[in-house]
């Protein structure tokens, strides 16, 4: 699928993930992130592990983000992982749209920031978030996560990451 043209913020929804995403979410992504991984981000957002985020263009999932979790927390912060957008649909505004609704509710649950992990050779996300006002918070990170595939293999994923963070005004 050819790369759409800007997008009209109005054009775009941002709502909380239901079962009804996975099926254009998993087409979107294409082989990027498996539906098994899709179908456990939903089942950990539905059990409070996460609050899972998708971006809706046109009746179409074609970005997720979740918020919360257990990893790299900091006080005072919400947390900001698993940000995925269709490769037909970044370099939009869908990345920047999901990243503005998870500060708006960290604004209104009265947090002082956002953080989140990059990995370090994500040169693409690492400068999305610098342009929107993120900054590294010391030294690189171990990250571990787990990695489901639609054959039902698992492997367990281990990459150097940054902190990431934005003071909220």
């Amino acid at each position: 699928m050819p790369k759409q043209p800007g997008i009209d913020a109005d054009a775009l929804e941002i709502r909380i993930a239901a079962e009804s995403d996975l099926e254009s979410l998993a087409e979107s992504f294409a082989y990027g992130t498996s539906a098994a991984q899709l179908q456990r981000r939903l089942e950990e957002s539905k059990c409070g592990l996460r609050t899972m985020l998708v971006a809706v263009l046109k009746g179409r999932a074609v970005g997720a983000v979740s918020i919360g979790g257990w990893g790299h927390q900091r006080v005072g912060s919400l947390r900001l992982f698993a940000l995925d957008v269709g490769p037909a649909f970044q370099g939009i505004g869908v990345g920047t749209a999901l990243i503005n609704a998870v500060e708006t509710i960290a604004a209104e649950r009265n947090l002082d920031e956002v953080n989140l992990e990059v990995e370090i050779d994500n040169d693409d996300a690492i400068r999305l978030y610098r342009r929107l006002g993120y900054r590294i918070c010391g030294d690189p990170v171990m990250d571990r996560w787990t990695l489901l595939r639609d054959d039902g293999t698992v492997e367990t994923i281990e990459v150097p990451v940054f902190v990431m963070v934005k003071k909220l005004d």
